[in-house]
């Protein structure tokens, strides 16, 4: 999975490399070549600045700055200049290929723009949050992380001009060289002093993918279900938070959620007995009883979405009848005179697709790629097959915890989603029925309390993944192993409760300090030279 700190790394890195390949007895041609590869990357950072490259909503037209951005953005300005100085002196047009450290060059570039798609992803063609996770960019921690990282990106690609003005024929354009890399230079240094105090967790900010399920295979090599088991979790967080705020083009059925939490249910419980297989093969100690312990959790986790999906038993939404109680056949005279209707049918929502596909992967894991979730447990695969798949019982919790994660935020927003289909939902529950209704008529209205217990089953079931969550973090701690995306997911889950009195206000981590760019002082707040008043 894409993350921001991945992809300023091999920026960096591309920047390294090129550094490093020998350019004394480059031409000229080539020589300009790489100037322009490095004015472009110059423009990509410049691009990464201010609220409206990564902020929902920004705060105003103009351009604001702040002072860690605004010096980046004159001494970026400044080292253009400078290059752009030294093309002029070489005098001539650029090869077209500039070998290895060319491509190097370009390489950077393209990141640097990925770094950009990466926020983009997570924010409408109306810059209106698609996750909990685009609220992150709304903070003063998260704009101190990009022009840090930005400033390392600001500093390899002093290094490479360093590189190009040794062997310059032009005097002019060797004082240019050194006078671009003066400014890299102080831009890097200025920038990084007043970012010292960023959070580096905001590294592990993800690629938000769409809600397009990608269905597990027979084929599928083991070792990679680890990997897609994340991915599965990152489109259930962008369907839930879609159906949390009803901007989801399809809502959530009665039917999608009985059948999601049936699934779901089922993948808590293949996790543990992944863990309790793991643990089996693992010396006794701290790092098997973490994993027995979250196993014992987890049985908690699907006992708590079997009771949510079976709330549904005698509950059906008419705008998506595929689940329903069983119904007597028809009568020999409705069928005499064709009156017999049909139930239509109707495809799943995708989140119940990606449901079903993360509990096939887990499966796939514990019981081999042939396995499906439409069949009964099979043999368990050793122990050290499974870990070797993982990488070792460490990162193997710490990608498990994406699902309870993730399975919150579906549980968040289960009763905004029975909340909102409300006339459409009707029960056969005779307890319930209105009076002076014709008691022949097999379905009415669903009462008040149903509703209640439907929605209060999803809210024990929040509980119950964040204290899943909570317990494959220790057993990640026992093993060592450090999960970043951790605390990006508690800030989300914050951000989620307090949109609803009832949500259990619970931490899986401590509180992070954020500061909301709102509340910036405005002393720190500059603007940019030429901006309209």
């Amino acid at each position: 999975m894409t993350t921001l700190g991945e992809l300023f790394d091999v920026a960096v890195a591309q920047l390294q490399e090129a550094a490093q390949t020998p350019l004394a007895s480059v031409g000229p041609e080539e020589r300009v070549a790489l100037t322009e590869g490095l004015v472009d990357v110059l423009g990509q950072i410049r691009k990464g600045l201010g609220p409206g490259a990564y902020t929902p909503v920004p705060t105003s037209e103009e351009r604001w700055l702040t002072v860690p951005e605004r010096n980046l953005d004159e001494y970026l300005d400044q080292a253009s200049a400078a290059l752009s100085t030294a093309q002029r002196y070489l005098r001539t047009p650029a090869a077209r290929d500039a070998g290895p450290a060319g491509a190097r060059i370009d390489s950077a570039a393209r990141t640097l723009g990925a770094v950009r798609d990466t926020i983009g992803s997570h924010l409408g063609p109306d810059r209106a949050p698609l996750t909990p996770y685009a609220y992150l960019l709304r903070h003063q921690s998260a704009f101190y992380y990009l022009s840090g990282r930005y400033a390392e990106v600001a500093w390899q690609a002093g290094q490479v001009v360093q590189r190009l003005a040794q062997g310059s024929e032009h005097p002019g354009a060797t004082e240019a060289f050194e006078s671009a890399r003066t400014h890299l230079d102080k831009a890097s240094v200025l920038t990084r002093v007043a970012t010292r105090e960023t959070d580096a967790h905001l590294g592990a900010f993800p690629l938000a993918l769409p809600v397009e399920p990608v269905r597990a295979s027979p084929a599928d090599p083991t070792d990679g279900v680890v990997l897609r088991l994340g991915e599965d979790s990152e489109r259930l967080s962008r369907a839930a938070y879609l159906a949390l705020h009803d901007r989801d083009e399809r809502r959530l059925s009665g039917s999608d959620l009985q059948q999601l939490s049936r699934w779901t249910s089922m993948a808590r419980l293949l996790v543990g007995r992944v863990l309790l297989r793991v643990a089996e093969g693992l010396p006794d100690g701290a790092v098997a009883d973490g994993a027995r312990e979250a196993a014992a959790v987890l049985r908690e986790s699907s006992q708590a979405w079997k009771t949510a999906a079976g709330g549904w038993r005698h509950v059906v939404d008419t705008t998506d009848p595929r689940e329903h109680p069983d119904l007597p056949p028809p009568g020999y005279d409705l069928v005499q005179r064709g009156q017999v209707v049909r139930l239509p049918s109707t495809t799943p929502h995708p989140a119940v697709v990606i449901s079903h596909t993360s509990t096939t992967r887990v499966g796939q894991l514990l019981f081999g790629p042939r396995w499906t979730a439409d069949q009964g447990p099979g043999t368990a695969r050793p122990a050290a097959d499974i870990l070797a798949d993982a990488g070792g019982p460490g990162p193997l919790v710490a990608a498990l915890y994406r699902l309870p994660s993730s399975g919150w935020q579906l549980a968040a927003a289960a009763p905004w989603a029975i909340r909102r289909a409300g006339a459409t939902l009707v029960s056969d529950v005779v307890e319930h029925r209105p009076p002076g209704l014709d008691k022949a008529q097999r379905f009415y209205p669903v009462h008040r309390r149903e509703v209640e217990a439907l929605t209060g089953a999803y809210s024990a079931v929040m509980a119950a993944e964040q204290k899943t969550a909570g317990a494959l973090l220790e057993a990640a701690r026992r093993t060592g192993t450090a999960v970043p995306r951790a605390v990006l997911d508690a800030y989300a889950h914050r951000a989620i409760a307090q949109e609803q009195r009832w949500a259990p206000a619970q931490q899986v981590q401590p509180k992070p300090q954020q500061v909301p760019r709102a509340y910036v002082p405005q002393e720190l707040l500059v603007r940019r030279p030429g901006a309209r008043r």
